[in-house]
């Protein structure tokens, strides 16, 4: 992990390789493991425990499923793009929105649970 600091406080956390994994963001609670976008991937805790869950973690969570929020709708969609200013999703749900499949979506990050969830 580098100890270099990000303009928001947050604190990058990165692979052997030096690859960005996620970020170390606190608050008065503790400590919470999120995703190089900004989106929180566990609870707040200790530091060390947030840290070992974006290791054990990895960039696995850019293949899982994820839901972006149209209106009241939440629509299915597959990360494309991650960085720590953005995230670019397709959309993939094809039964409720077949009229909108394939479609391309860029959310300025961080990008917090009211946006954009896990499926």
């Amino acid at each position: 992990m580098t100890s270099t600091q990000q303009a928001n406080g947050w604190i990058p956390v990165r692979r052997e390789d030096g690859e960005l994994i996620g970020f170390l963001a606190e608050d008065s609670s503790g400590w919470q493991p999120r995703t190089v976008f900004g989106h929180p991937i566990g609870e707040v805790g200790e530091r060390e425990a947030a840290e070992d869950r974006l290791h054990a973690i990895g960039m696995s969570y850019l293949a899982e499923k994820w839901e972006v929020r149209d209106g009241a709708d939440w629509i299915g969609v597959q990360l494309v793009e991650a960085s720590p200013t953005r995230v670019t999703v397709q959309l993939v749900d094809f039964f409720d929105h077949a009229d909108r499949y394939g479609e391309r979506q860029t959310l300025v990050a961080p990008v917090g649970p009211d946006r954009l969830r896990l499926a």
